[in-house]
């Protein structure tokens, strides 16, 4: 397969994922007190809601930005095993067919990290090009 399409195939998945989560950490924020009573009447603790909020929103922005994306992939891979298992627990497979999605979206990121056009790899070239400087 051309390399040049699998890297924009990952980058466009990287971000959309990212702004996914940058949209919905924002949400969260804007109405953290009816986020936290959501929480609660789910089971979880309230103190959790401003947790998960910052989780998706630096996640997000890091995804976008392709920088700690295997970190900010595994955070919220986490967060989205977090929502089936509550939130979406026991309801059927065309109500959580976008969370699995994003789900698996997180994964890849986590998996495979930001390949092109990311504050990663451009941190990596700096490294290795510094590394390979002879005195």
């Amino acid at each position: 397969m051309n390399q040049t399409l699998t890297n924009i195939g990952l980058l466009l998945v990287r971000i959309f994922t990212g702004v996914i989560f940058i949209v919905h950490g924002s949400q969260k924020f804007q109405g953290l007190d009816g986020t936290s009573g959501f929480f609660q009447s789910i089971g979880l603790p309230g103190w959790l809601a401003p947790v998960v909020a910052t989780v998706e929103l630096v996640g997000g922005i890091a995804l976008v930005l392709g920088i700690g994306t295997r970190l900010a992939g595994a955070a919220l891979t986490i967060v989205m095993i977090g929502v089936l298992l509550t939130a979406k627990k026991g309801q059927p497979f065309g109500s959580i067919e976008f969370d699995l999605l994003v789900l698996f979206a997180s994964l890849q990121q986590a998996l495979v990290g930001a390949r092109f056009l990311s504050l990663d790899q451009l941190f990596s070239r700096k490294k290795h090009e510094s590394s390979n400087v002879q005195v």
